[in-house]
């Protein structure tokens, strides 16, 4: 299990909340969470390897802001 897995996890729960269908991508160096929403297309990139603790705060929080956006 990598480290980024809670991390994608987390994005695809709050994804789903919202109704909205992720694709997942797990080519390169990154992780890449994709989904449609209005029209427009979304990209959230997670690294493989988190540095620490604030590396899943700080995704959930571009996370919201893209949706809070929309």
């Amino acid at each position: 299990m990598s480290r980024a897995n809670p991390l994608v996890l987390d994005a695809l729960d709050m994804l789903a909340k919202r109704g909205l269908v992720p694709v997942v991508s797990k080519r390169g160096k990154h992780i890449k969470v994709r989904w449609v929403d209005q029209g427009r297309v979304y990209v959230l990139v997670v690294a493989r390897t988190p540095s620490d603790y604030r590396t899943r705060l700080n995704s959930r929080a571009v996370l919201r802001r893209l949706l809070r956006a929309n």
